[in-house]
């Protein structure tokens, strides 16, 4: 049932991406620039992705594979992107056969693909300000989301085993959260002091295409899965990937934001 549900919805949001954002023109430009990501997403899925395994089974990924998806995302429209997704993950199955695939990682690679795009596509009308404080602001949220659910979290039960979060425990993961963030928001600030307006919103926009893939696909979807797939508690696996999103999230907008400026400078000669 669960299956069928997300074959549902996968469909569902081809649907809508192709009816609202169609592929009016097939550009040579957006051919290439897909099949390179693409390869690159396959070979870091394959190569420079690092599972750690939690309680029995291999479910804490670490590793860049979510970052050429979200980067071709970001440069090709929303069509494209589910295009890309849907290529990624099914040639990633055939390349490591897994068993029968399971539709809520396709939804996944899906939307990572997906959601720069889409944010792109509507932060447009936004001015640079707007857009900055709209960053900081939900930044903000998910700082004080994250330190008021590790608070709240008492109890961890795994199998028959009900694990306690001592006080001591919770500060130094709220501690870990809010270092790395306080560091990451001082040198976007830094960054941001050295570059144009028209950079700044592009920056901006990047970092709200990462914090809401990571939000999304990474903290919410994931964990459900392997919990219906593998039975790992929802809680263990999102505590977890709170403190590990914490030092990724500043490395993938860091990283992803130097590799779209050394494109457009590639992109801009070849024209």
């Amino acid at each position: 049932m669960v299956q069928i549900i997300l074959a549902i919805i996968i469909i569902a949001l081809g649907i809508f991406i192709f009816k609202v954002y169609p592929i009016k023109r097939v550009q040579t430009k957006d051919i290439v620039i897909a099949a390179i990501f693409v390869m690159v997403e396959l070979v870091c899925k394959r190569f420079l992705t690092i599972m750690i395994p939690l309680f029995g089974a291999e479910s804490l990924k670490v590793g860049f594979e979510y970052l050429p998806l979200m980067i071709a995302g970001y440069f090709l429209s929303p069509s494209y992107a589910f295009l890309i997704g849907l290529c990624c993950d099914f040639i990633g199955l055939i390349l490591v056969p897994t068993g029968f695939p399971f539709f809520g990682f396709t939804l996944v690679t899906i939307l990572v693909a997906v959601i720069p795009s889409l944010i792109k596509e509507n932060v447009k009308t936004l001015s640079e300000n707007k857009l900055r404080y709209f960053v900081e602001g939900f930044m903000g949220v998910l700082l004080i989301g994250a330190i008021s659910y590790i608070m709240f979290l008492e109890n961890i039960k795994i199998n028959d085993t009900i694990y306690t979060l001592t006080n001591s425990n919770k500060i130094i993961l709220i501690s870990i959260c809010c270092l790395i963030l306080i560091a990451f928001v001082i040198l976007i600030e830094v960054l941001k002091k050295k570059i144009n307006d028209e950079e700044a919103k592009e920056f901006s926009t990047w970092i709200l295409c990462v914090t809401l893939v990571e939000v999304i696909c990474t903290l919410c979807l994931t964990p459900l899965w392997l919990d219906i797939m593998y039975s790992i508690p929802y809680v263990v696996s999102l505590c977890i990937r709170v403190v590990k999103e914490c030092a990724v999230l500043p490395l993938e907008v860091f990283i992803g934001y130097s590799i779209i400026k050394l494109m457009k400078r590639v992109i801009i000669k070849t024209n």
